[in-house]
């Protein structure tokens, strides 16, 4: 309903606007709480069940509220839990296994291949050190060196004060002639003080160039030792005076040697002059002195011409 107001001239303005009455609509009667309670009581709404977790949950929800599952459908599919051989730690522990199982692997095939050899020496390793210990005579052989005889003997002399057989080791330019054979049948014993293991005889003819021609001179050799009186050694000495001659003799432990003379280079005359007698200046022996004695032998040795 619109009311006019109507005034006298001159006066409000507003008396002029149609208004239009407000009116609030309110419940007829309030008599009834329980109807007035449910007007403004919220709708309750059915629960169902999560099909993923089983738990209670509105109707109205899309999702569920404890794992988030779709209402209204099937169970979401959820992955497994991983199994403890597939977790970090364990992968580690199986390489970890691998290798070593591989390298146990290798070091019995190492083992199987290289090493049967000293398993089946072993007892023979026991057996030897028992056959050294007793056998205390078992020889220690010193260096290499000079070794001096403690005597010398020949089968003859031309001179026993200036060309004797000493000459033969006492190291000077002194030399030995023998008693105007020519050489034959000459021998030349030896003898040293212990036991040595020779490695060579050195025969040093005479520096001096007339003399060396005007006399005979050895060739041929042949060198016996006590200690192995079956295998002479033997050698042609050069006919030459500019270096020592070594002729090997590799004996193992011996006291006396026998050197004799087998055949020999002619003198040469010089000036009409030529000798009769065999010379030579020195005699060098190089080896090892033997430290502990050498079982004696059985064998004797001959020193016969």
């Amino acid at each position: 309903m619109t009311d006019r107001v109507s005034g006298g001239q001159g006066d409000d303005p507003l008396d002029d606007i149609d208004f239009e009455e407000f009116q609030l609509k309110e419940p007829s009667s309030y008599d009834d709480p329980t109807a007035y309670e449910s007007a403004y009581e919220p709708q309750q709404s059915s629960l169902i069940s999560c099909p993923s977790c089983g738990s209670a949950q509105p109707a109205t929800n899309r999702h569920c509220e404890q794992c988030g599952a779709r209402l209204g459908q099937g169970a979401i599919s959820v992955a497994p839990r991983p199994l403890a051989t597939v977790s970090a730690g364990t992968r580690a522990l199986t390489v970890i296994l691998a290798v070593l199982a591989l390298v146990v692997l290798l070091a019995l095939i190492y083992n199987f291949v290289f090493g049967g050899d000293d398993t089946v020496d072993t007892p023979v390793a026991d057996d030897s050190s028992a056959s050294t210990e007793s056998t205390p005579d078992t020889p220690v052989r010193g260096p290499l060196d000079r070794i001096i005889p403690i005597d010398i003997s020949c089968s003859s002399e031309l001179n026993a004060t200036n060309l004797k057989c000493e000459n033969l080791i006492d190291g000077t330019d002194a030399y030995w002639n023998d008693n105007s054979l020519r050489g034959d049948g000459a021998r030349i014993i030896v003898t040293f003080a212990t036991p040595v293991q020779l490695e060579q005889v050195q025969f040093i003819n005479i520096a001096e160039e007339e003399s060396f021609r005007r006399n005979y001179r050895v060739r041929g050799v042949e060198i016996v030792a006590d200690d192995l009186p079956g295998l002479p050694f033997r050698d042609e000495i050069p006919n030459d005076n500019d270096r020592p001659h070594a002729v090997t003799t590799p004996t193992l432990g011996t006291t006396q040697v026998i050197i004799r003379i087998t055949s020999t280079w002619p003198s040469e005359p010089i000036n009409g002059q030529a000798f009769d007698e065999l010379a030579l200046d020195e005699l060098g022996f190089w080896g090892r002195e033997v430290e502990s004695p050498i079982p004696e032998s059985d064998n004797t040795t001959t020193t016969g011409g």
